[in-house]
């Protein structure tokens, strides 16, 4: 857990973890001598009272789990006591009296003191195991599917056949794990020919409405469906298509449900078990309902006389626990689970295939089922380590999560045919994950008890507290000695004022789920493909630091009032972390604990309010042991029963949204959630400011767009390099006619006689290039990055300023380039609209895809597209120009990059060539209303090769809102590195773009100098705002990586390892020198040594920080530069040009 790994953190400035705790002291540890070998107190000085004082105060403080060191601590000497609660030192008395009150360590405590009580209850007599076993099946009889209502469902599926192609029944209807109202699962099988968006369309289609009834459909869920109704029985039916890893868990559950009949009133009672505590459904943070039945089929398995075999075990002569990722189980056969052995990059002849039994063969009726759920109960709340371990039935071995590399604070069940996914990581939120346990937790000492019996046979712990009704606080004995040896004592408190509310979101669980979450989108959206259900990370350390602060205040105005009687926290601490139910407001587990410990009056008050009879409580305290008024007015129990009282004790389930981490709502209603805003009209747009918009988007262009001298320039330079290394071409924003001034230079590397890049070490031959282009004398910063999807080299050009990325075969770069050029000929506003929709996203700081949002490229695709779909349109679709009625193929590393680029021929092809007469400033506010009020992200795809729409269900990219489908490779989506915050980051600069350039003016307020200032406020169109950075390395502030393996933070290491080095005197003794070398050495051995002037971003001599492009300078801001800024430099600049021509070059 997070609180006792960074305990020390939470601490106050003056607290004892800030002046020792458990961090290491290096300096210390080297100066630890005799001197520090003597007692930690030395109690020689103590008078006898004093002495006797101290006694009593440490006899209470081990009471707690603190105890004296009987030494000094190595990495803290004036550390006196410990805690072997929460691994910490303490330094006073004063200071261990105060851990003692600390929330924290009294939760801990208390987790503990539940944790012996559950572990000391006996197992359950055969009277008490009889009366489990008829509660089940009772719940069983009325929750479970019969044999008519697995009938019924066969029978759906066989009209439907009639209807459709081949298909199959899984999911509950099939194991008769499932309600009596459950759905009804269905899979389609289809020929390879066709795709899944194509089947369930036609499903959609075929299902005939005299049927089927309410016909819908849900393609964005993570396995899409059709969803209808049966006509006559009214259940519905969820038909999907080729989910087969779906099929063969059912078939496995289902055989062995028939070949185990204990299995089945096990399921279905954990099922409604579930289903009373809502923990059942996985869209509101609980589990799966299958995750259920493998937690059942785990346990017979672990149990110490299994009921169940498991399959992958070491009798397989392959098999070892290290192995277990290069075995799978393949399919159920006769009884038998066929399991295959593949190690990945082995030889064939290594592999190997095997079956074992489903399941034993001998009688186990035996068993009562009643025993079987006690003993599942207890297994999951005491026995099994649900935070380290993963309960995966293919092995016996225990599997740990760092095997599976998972991460922890959530549940981890392995589906057997699935083995990638964590199928229970629903349950995402560590209150819900808690609320879990303690629905455990309960609803055994529920089971484990026998009914109306005291439960006082099951402890042995002693009171430790005075009466209830003794409320006075004891006084404690260390008070005087506190203040006669003069150490820091506890300072008075408000002992009638309660603990301040406390907001969910500062508990520690939800610091924790922040913390893992960037691990947890990376790994998981490599399990899922297309789908990520972690798309949330943590928030920036800044964020974190103050949420620790608050929560430190916090923490110190909760604490109890009554010194060392802080075990009142078993009725108080939990309102912080559950939202209690009115009936009963008390204890995690039970209401017998209440007479052992010290509780304010205030809090008996409550009780004592509390009807007794909504509660019903087990006998407290043998005979004596609970309040005669409650004894009369509690009913007798006739028996088990499946209650939500029973299972939660009042408490109930926090709704934890999965995307802003914010409790109260569901994913469906957060505010968040990227939908489709409703916006107010524009109004009257006016000829006057018409014009200023003209303007404003030719001015764009000709202040940003390259001039002809620096075209040539970038000519020049790949003329240079190319002469170095053969053979080079220039491509990107550098030829597209799209790029900016000062902006990169991308240049592609073929090597002659090679066509493509196969058969070669691209990796060796981009480090070998970084060491030849070391050599140019012309270039510095060169960088190999090997690790990216296209490997390539950067470099900067000294003598020009330019930076430039080479990258090996990159061909279907350069006929993207080629497109976009032709595009940018066809018509002179296309160029125009993309430098302004660039500018656009550079003011808004959006426009970095290193930094988690949008490339220009994608950008220029976006304007491209809407010049496309605008009515009439100003640029064709040029990929589907050609003659005939097929379409021309000219592959290239796969894909067809054919497309019409003879223009000249273009006004004969295209019909509604010169149709289109709007002007750019129309064409500009026309593509920001396109983007917030007519295109659907979610449903369709930004594509620049058809004219009709291509739905994201079709590409199957439904787990993005920003989808952009590169014209040439059709799998790759620009906006797949889009995070929810930034998508909604970015549209919200749309929408505050459209209000600003849709809404005419007279006059621009006085503090914008220039209409330029006024349109391009960053401060208006991101509402003041900082682009969202929560997938970026906290060092470089580049997304694909964590800070721990940060380039820049291995590079700057490595200059701090040789700057250390250098300047260690023995080292530099070892440097061999010349004499005359020395000999100048010498005399400028005083002299102040050179500052070494450098960008502290990228590390490189050439630039400072400001200057650097990786300069994430604040919004409004390009390259680092204010807006105002590069508007003076840039009137500054046309003026020098105009004096320098009619002067001539010299003056």
């Amino acid at each position: 857990m997070r609180d006792e790994r960074d305990y020390g953190n939470r601490e106050p400035a003056d607290s004892v973890h800030n002046s020792g705790g458990r961090r290491r002291n290096r300096d210390r540890r080297r100066g630890f001598g005799e001197e520090d070998q003597g007692p930690v107190i030395d109690e020689s000085t103590l008078s006898a009272k004093e002495l006797q004082l101290l006694q009593e105060a440490e006899e209470l403080l081990v009471q707690d789990q603190i105890s004296r060191l009987k030494k000094r601590a190595r990495n803290n000497p004036n550390a006196m006591y410990t805690c072997s609660l929460c691994d910490v030192l303490l330094e006073s008395l004063s200071a261990a009296q105060r851990h003692s009150q600390d929330k924290w360590h009294k939760k801990r405590a208390r987790e503990k003191r539940e944790q012996e009580m559950l572990t000391e209850i006996k197992p359950p007599g055969p009277a008490q195991v009889t009366e489990v076993g008829t509660a089940l099946q009772a719940v069983f009889t009325a929750q479970g599917l019969t044999e008519e209502d697995v009938a019924k469902r066969q029978d759906i599926v066989s009209t439907m056949q009639a209807l459709l192609l081949s298909l199959r029944l899984y999911g509950s209807s099939c194991t008769k794990f499932g309600f009596k109202d459950a759905d009804i699962n269905i899979d389609i099988l289809y020929p390879l020919h066709m795709h899944q968006p194509e089947v369930l369309l036609r499903v959609r289609e075929s299902l005939s409405a005299t049927l089927f009834v309410d016909l819908d459909a849900d393609f964005h869920a993570r396995v899409p469906v059709v969803i209808c109704k049966e006509k006559q029985s009214r259940l519905v039916c969820k038909v999907s298509a080729g989910n087969d890893h779906a099929c063969q868990t059912t078939s496995y559950l289902a055989t062995l449900a028939n070949q185990q009949p204990l299995v089945l009133p096990l399921v279905i009672a954990f099922r409604h078990w579930a289903q009373i505590c809502q923990l059942d459904c996985a869209d509101e943070g609980g589990l799966p309902a299958y995750v259920l039945a493998l937690m059942v089929i785990y346990f017979l398995q672990q149990r110490t006389e299994p009921l169940l075999p498991t399959y992958l075990n070491f009798e397989v002569g392959e098999f070892s626990l290290g192995r277990l990722a290069d075995f799978s189980l393949t399919r159920l056969e006769d009884g038998h689970v066929h399991w295959a052995y593949a190690p990945a990059g082995k030889d064939a002849s290594l592999h190997a295939k095997g079956k074992v039994p489903l399941a034993f063969q001998k009688d186990l009726s035996s068993v009562a089922v009643g025993q079987l759920w006690v003993e599942m109960l207890r297994f999951y709340s005491l026995e099994f380590n649900m935070v380290d371990n993963v309960i995966s039935v293919r092995t016996k071995a225990i599997l740990s999560r760092e095997a599976k590399d998972w991460p922890k604070k959530r549940m981890a069940v392995e589906d057997p045919f699935a083995v990638k996914r964590n199928v229970a990581r629903s349950m995402n939120s560590p209150q819900m994950y808690e609320y879990f346990v303690h629905c455990l937790k309960t609803t055994y000492k529920y089971f484990a008890l026998p009914l109306n019996s005291p439960s006082t046979n099951h402890k042995s712990e002693k009171p430790r507290g005075p009466p209830r009704g003794d409320k006075a606080p004891r006084p404690d004995p260390a008070a005087p000695l506190l203040k006669g040896v003069g150490a820091l004592g506890l300072g008075p408190r408000d002992a009638g004022t309660p603990p301040a509310p406390r907001d969910p979101l500062d508990s520690d669980c939800i610091i924790e789920q922040e913390e893992e979450v960037e691990n947890d989108s990376e790994k998981e959206k490599m399990d899922l493909g297309k789908s990520s259900l972690s798309e949330e990370d943590d928030d920036d350390d800044d964020d974190d630091d103050d949420e620790e602060e608050e929560r430190e205040q916090e923490e110190e105005d909760e604490d109890d009032v009554y010194g060392r009687l802080h075990l009142d926290s078993v009725t108080t601490e939990d309102d912080e972390l559950f939202v209690l139910d009115e009936i009963s407001g008390e204890e995690l587990l039970s209401d017998e604990e209440g007479p052992d410990f010290d509780l304010p009056g205030s809090m008996d008050d409550e009780e004592e309010q509390a009807p007794p009879t909504l509660t019903p409580k087990v006998a407290k305290g043998g005979a004596g042991g609970e309040r005669p008024e409650t004894q009369k007015q509690k009913p007798v129990s006739q028996g088990y029963e499946f209650t939500r009282q029973a299972f939660t004790r009042g408490k109930s389930h926090m709704v934890v949204c999965s995307l802003c981490k914010r409790d109260g709502h569901l994913k469906k209603d957060c505010p968040e959630e990227f939908k489709k805003v409703e916006l107010e009209p524009l109004p009257a747009m006016t000829a006057r400011f018409l014009k200023t918009l003209n303007q404003i988007c030719e001015q764009c262009f000709k202040d940003f767009a390259p001039d002809k001298p620096e075209v040539s320039v970038r000519e020049h330079i790949l003329q240079d390099v190319e002469n170095f290394i053969q053979k080079l071409q220039l491509f990107g924003s550098s030829k597209n006619g799209f790029g900016f001034r000062q902006s990169d230079l991308d240049i592609c590397m073929v090597l002659d006689g090679q066509e493509t890049a196969d058969d070669l070490d691209c990796i060796s031959i981009i480090e070998s290039m970084a060491r030849l282009l070391r050599k140019h004398p012309g270039l510095r910063n060169i960088l190999p990055i090997t690790t990216a999807k296209v490997p390539i080299v950067k470099f900067y050009h000294v003598r020009t300023g330019l930076e430039g990325d080479i990258s090996l075969y990159n061909t279907l770069a350069l006929h993207n380039t080629h497109l976009l050029a032709c595009y940018a000929a066809i018509d002179w506003r296309v160029k125009i609209l993309c430098y302004v929709m660039k500018v656009f996203a550079k003011m808004c700081d959006i426009g970095d895809a290193s930094r988690g949002s949008l490339s220009s490229y994608a950008y220029t695709l976006l304007a491209l597209f809407f010049l496309q779909q605008r009515n009439p349109p100003v640029i064709p679709v040029l990929q589907e120009i050609y003659d005939g009625e097929k379409k021309p193929e000219l592959l290239v590393d796969g894909w067809n990059v054919y497309f019409f680029d003879d223009l000249k021929a273009l006004p004969g092809r295209w019909p509604q060539h010169g149709k289109n007469v709007e002007t750019v400033g129309q064409l500009w506010l026309g593509l920001l209303q396109f983007y917030t009020e007519v295109f659907d992200f979610r449903e369709h795809v930004i594509s620049i090769r058809q004219l009709a729409p291509l739905t994201t269900f079709n590409k199957q990219w439904t787990s993005k809102y920003i989808v952009i489908e590169d014209p040439f490779d059709l799998n790759h989506n620009l906006g797949s590195g889009l995070s929810r915050r930034m998508t909604n980051f970015i549209m919200k600069a749309f929408i505050n773009g459209r209000k600003v350039f849709g809404t005419p003016v007279t006059s621009y307020p006085p503090e914008y100098p220039s209409p330029m200032e006024y349109f391009f406020d960053p401060d208006v169109l991101t509402e003041g705002e900082l682009a969202p950075n929560d997938r970026c390395c906290r060092i470089c502030g580049k997304i694909g990586h964590f800070m721990k393996d940060c380039p820049m933070r291995k590079r700057s290491r490595q200059r701090r390892d040789m700057e250390n080095w250098t300047d260690n005197p023995r080292d530099r003794q070892d440097l061999a020198e010349t004499p005359k070398d020395s000999a100048g050495r010498q005399g400028e051995r005083w002299k102040r040594p050179e500052e070494k002037r450098c960008c502290f971003l990228c590390g490189s001599h050439a630039h400072i920080k400001k200057d650097c492009s990786q300069y994430r300078g604040p919004t409004g801001t390009v390259g680092g530069f204010p807006v105002l800024w590069l508007v003076t430099m840039l009137l500054v600049f046309k003026i020098w040009r105009i004096s320098l021509e009619i002067s001539g070059p010299f003056m």
